[in-house]
């Protein structure tokens, strides 16, 4: 069976942040010594002057009121001292510094800068937490074919890989709407291989054309093709999910958000009637081109049973040309050091949450070659694919199914049988994650966060997530004092036996550093009850 490339449009930042502004004649006296202080240290490059004085300039502006004057002033100080406080690993005053550019740059009208800064805010987070596996369910929402227990895992369809995908619990195939009388129902032979009630099938239903193909939708033109895939779809036996129109908000063809809700809106109230045992996924690509926001396309919510999203961790962009495009274009398309999958999931996991939505993801990868040549990616997607299968599910327990795009197109080579660095990555962080099942309704334990986890007995597994860009992090476990582990690899995981303890109150802390001297140590009440279970409660 042929499959066929998904479309993703090229993204590119093309702005020009303004880094000095606003003439200084209508300030207070007594500003000049402050300003000129702030200016002398930028042109020696004086990072730590900088600093001082950049504070002491805010200082002194704090309590004036804002006009074009002080906002411009202010602005200087934040744009220019926020990536100096990210160097010295000071993540809480750099964010506090790209704040100030978006109340200043709001003001200025400054919009380039204010998405710069609102999406950097995001990227540049630690997002420190500790977590541990439980017994307890992950969060239930109650959607149609949802599991309540575990993450469902598997690949998309190739002849290539098809010996070993009956290893996995869901198994996606892509119909491309309007290419020629092409349904599910012509791929019914090889589906039906997999159709074993115990096993999720995802049907991409791709709109080859883009905004051609929603424009064909809407005329009604394609409905005898539509309702032949729904028809076939109400015949399966598992689980069935199908994804409408995927990746628009990155469509080259484009199309309205309008436009694209009145598609979804008639496929989706088409197999709502025909195929009544099929999720409707809304799955957009994680990030949209430059200021542009994807919920403008998220339809009626009562027909979104999950939302999904193509996630991607890549270290470049275009895979005809391996080079940065340069730190904000790599920051803002989560790309290169900035290539994190709990990063990159977060607008997404906004809307889900939003919505009250389980999350699928219905296409993920990071190229470990180009069709071109170049670069060996190798290192780089193994270490992404193992952050990604050992952190995605942890920090958004609502992340109830995963694919990989095990394929080659687009440019990037995905497919794990291509590679044996990255598929004994994928092998092995797949089977170190507890959550993920290998059939639907599979038992399986789920990550909590470790403040309020109760009822833990024996040897208790703990992870942590926490990701400083281009920078290394090391996570130390120690109880009463004494180091019980330390791990330098996301999850950053480490074992702790507790059946030497006395009963009673314990302490466990957990140091979080970075090789730019980001540190931050979180503290916990560990009590262990005459049963010998064990409670956790964060300081």
């Amino acid at each position: 069976m042929k499959l066929f490339a998904k479309r993703t449009a090229a993204l590119a930042v093309g702005f020009s942040l303004l880094s000095a502004v606003a003439s200084y004649g209508a300030h207070p006296a007594g500003y000049w010594s402050y300003l000129q202080a702030f200016q002398q240290a930028q042109q020696s490059g004086d990072k730590n002057a900088m600093v001082s004085t950049g504070e002491a300039l805010l200082n002194y502006y704090s309590g004036l009121p804002m006009d074009t004057d002080t906002a411009g002033v202010r602005y200087n100080v934040y744009y220019n001292n926020y990536s100096i406080y990210e160097g010295m690993g000071k993540m809480q005053q750099a964010k506090e510094a790209l704040q100030g550019v978006i109340d200043t740059g709001t003001y200025l009208n400054f919009t380039d800068a204010v998405i710069m800064a609102k999406e950097r805010i995001r990227k540049i987070d630690p997002k420190a937490e500790v977590y541990t596996v439980s017994s307890n369910p992950a969060p239930y929402y109650g959607a149609k074919n949802e599991p309540k227990s575990g993450t469902l895992y598997g690949r998309c369809y190739t002849e290539e890989a098809e010996s070993s995908l009956f290893d996995y619990s869901i198994i996606s195939f892509y119909v491309e709407l309007g290419s020629g009388h092409n349904s599910a129902q012509d791929y019914a032979w090889k589906i039906d291989e997999f159709d074993n009630g115990s096993r999720a099938i995802l049907i991409n239903l791709n709109f080859p054309s883009e905004g051609g193909t929603v424009s064909q939708v809407n005329s009604g033109s394609l409905d005898g093709e539509i309702n032949e895939t729904l028809s076939y779809l109400a015949t399966l036996k598992g689980p069935v999910f199908l994804r409408i129109g995927g990746e628009m908000n990155v469509w080259t063809n484009k199309t309205t958000p309008a436009d694209f809700k009145t598609a979804y809106a008639r496929i989706a109230n088409m197999a709502r009637s025909k195929a009544p045992n099929t999720a409707l996924v809304f799955s957009p690509s994680y990030a949209s081109p430059w200021g542009e926001d994807i919920e403008s396309f998220f339809p009626d919510a009562s027909l979104v049973d999950w939302v999904g999203a193509s996630l991607y961790m890549n270290k470049y962009q275009s895979a005809n040309n391996l080079a940065s495009a340069g730190d904000a274009n790599d920051m803002y398309f989560g790309l290169g050091q900035y290539a994190d999958a709990v990063k990159n999931l977060e607008h997404v996991s906004d809307i889900a949450v939003k919505y009250n939505k389980p999350i699928i993801v219905t296409e993920s990868g990071s190229g470990y070659a180009s069709s071109s040549g170049g670069e060996d990616l190798s290192a780089f997607a193994a270490n992404r694919l193992t952050e990604f299968y050992g952190t995605i599910n942890m920090v958004y327990p609502q992340v109830k199914a995963i694919l990989h795009f095990d394929n080659n197109m687009g440019g990037f080579m995905y497919s794990l049988n291509g590679n044996t660095t990255v598929k004994s990555a994928y092998d092995k962080a797949t089977a170190d994650n507890p959550a993920l099942v290998k059939s639907f309704g599979e038992i399986a334990p789920s990550f909590v966060k470790l403040n309020g986890a109760s009822g833990l007995t024996g040897n208790i597994t703990l992870k942590a997530y926490c990701d400083v860009p281009n920078q290394s992090v090391t996570v130390t476990y120690s109880v009463d004092g004494a180091e019980k582990g330390s791990s330098s690899a996301m999850p950053f995981g480490v074992n702790i036996d507790t059946t030497s303890l006395s009963a009673g109150e314990h302490t466990l802390q957990v140091l979080f550093k970075a090789s730019n001297g980001y540190s931050v140590t979180k503290t916990y009440s560990m009590v262990k009850d005459a049963s010998g279970a064990v409670s956790f409660t964060q300081k």
